[in-house]
């Protein structure tokens, strides 16, 4: 689930499509087109951005029982088909999972994590609002990074932990949905819940990252033909 621009995304509809891309990964899947794609995930310490990437890569089946917290960075590598009419096109993510701790974090280390990114995914902990309020300063740390006179990165705002909300027990879901997209309106980002736990929503970013890098892919093939065609 997913919006941009205000627009809501169908919750079945991209998981079906996702699960779909898969099977055809494992059978019979061979691209004839690969696009390379760096994404870094990062967010505040212990919101999930090693278990949501455990779990993506592992096509839900490892979720990482022990907590070991990320010092450096995570580096993971995973093929997602495309969707594309007539061509079978595979986008490789390149993950980068940064670490979330302040003493590991700095702005010179994370520089060297950034560069070339083309996404990123911002991920929060809907039950704890300090990591939510994190979610800017995270933003502002990785655009800087980039050239002044280029465009924003672009990403995704991923709301993690939302099995605690279905938990009528517990009262720890501090940020709302509305919060959250609210967020990533103001800031020019796509917005996604899932929960790393129960494997909810956890491949609907990732395949949105695959789908949109290959239209701007589409798109800067369209401007070099119109520039050539207009020599």
């Amino acid at each position: 689930m997913y919006t941009e621009e205000g627009k809501v995304g169908n919750e079945e509809e991209p998981q079906a499509e996702a699960e779909s891309g898969l099977r055809s990964m494992k059978t019979s899947f061979v691209p004839t087109l690969m696009l390379r794609c760096k994404v870094v995930i990062v967010g505040d310490a212990c919101v999930g951005k090693t278990a949501i990437a455990s779990m993506f890569e592992s096509n839900l089946q490892q979720y990482p029982r022990k907590y070991n917290m990320t010092t450096t960075v995570e580096f993971t590598v995973k093929l997602v088909p495309v969707r594309a009419e007539g061509v079978n096109v595979a986008a490789e993510l390149y993950l980068f999972d940064c670490a979330g701790q302040s003493i590991f974090n700095q702005v010179g280390t994370n520089s060297k994590n950034f560069e070339n990114a083309s996404y990123v995914i911002i991920v929060y902990d809907v039950a704890n609002r300090e990591s939510f309020q994190s979610c800017g300063r995270w933003l502002q740390q990785i655009r800087s990074t980039r050239p002044s006179s280029g465009p924003p990165i672009p990403g995704v705002l991923l709301a993690n932990k939302i099995d605690l909300r279905s938990d009528m027990l517990s009262s720890r879901a501090e940020v709302t949905e509305s919060e959250g997209r609210g967020f990533a309106a103001e800031n020019g980002l796509a917005y996604f819940e899932c929960s790393a736990l129960q494997g909810a929503g956890i491949n609907e970013p990732f395949h949105h990252i695959a789908n949109t890098f290959y239209e701007r892919y589409e798109q800067t093939l369209r401007r070099a033909e119109q520039m050539t065609a207009g020599m």
